[in-house]
């Protein structure tokens, strides 16, 4: 059991820092009022991170879900652009592990050996979003990310296997056994029916000339 002792506290100031994992580049962002360095690396502050929706607590495994939003319009200070990387990367199945800091009431600084990490799963879903301000002639762009923990992506998987000739060969290359399933896909089996062996020609009838 994780003991956080910032919670023990009558005031709690914290911050979300989050690390998104996209084609093997990570970006870092918070939505802190100043940039945090932790574990050597830098979380850009406030910008592009807009909203984050509740994050559950679960005394078992569940399956989570939790959206993220970002800002689509290109920021000025050189952070990256989110909305470039959403159109342009493969997004779906990204990492995301989202960590809460929390701060020194006193002094307002954040407490390194105080950041905890809340959410680890995978980008599911996103979505793309434009609103548009007639008065004032300006458009505004949202990215909305929906992650998944892991255990929300296990319940999606498929077990077992196809019975075709195109699995039966994947797993044993050279097996004929599943080789007829596509001719008899759409054949009609009377089960249970007894059995009636066909009518044979015999010897005469193909001597006579006789059709059978």
């Amino acid at each position: 059991m994780i003991t956080i002792p910032a919670l023990d506290l009558t005031a709690i100031k914290h911050a979300l820092l989050i690390d998104l994992t996209i084609n093997g580049t990570v970006y870092r962002i918070s939505n802190a009022y100043g940039p945090i360095t932790y574990n050597g690396n830098v979380y850009t502050q406030l910008g592009n991170f807009l909203s984050i929706s509740e994050i559950q607590n679960d005394l078992k495994v569940t399956n989570n879900q939790l959206s993220v939003v970002l800002s689509g319009i290109p920021p000025d200070d050189g952070s990256p652009n989110y909305m470039n990387i959403a159109l342009n990367s493969n997004l779906k199945g990204s990492n995301i592990k989202i960590y809460r800091a929390f701060f020194d009431v006193s002094s307002g600084f954040y407490v390194a050996n105080q950041v905890y990490l809340r959410f680890n799963g995978y980008v599911s879903n996103y979505g793309l979003s434009e609103n548009w301000d007639q008065d004032n002639k300006i458009s505004s762009n949202n990215i909305t990310i929906l992650c998944n923990s892991v255990f929300g992506l296990m319940e999606k998987q498929f077990s077992g296997r196809r019975t075709n000739d195109v699995d039966e060969q994947r797993f044993y290359p050279g097996d004929t056994g599943m080789s007829r399933v596509k001719a008899l896909a759409d054949s009609q089996f009377d089960f249970g029916k007894p059995y009636s062996a066909p009518a044979t020609t015999t010897s005469a009838e193909v001597t006579s000339g006789e059709m059978p």
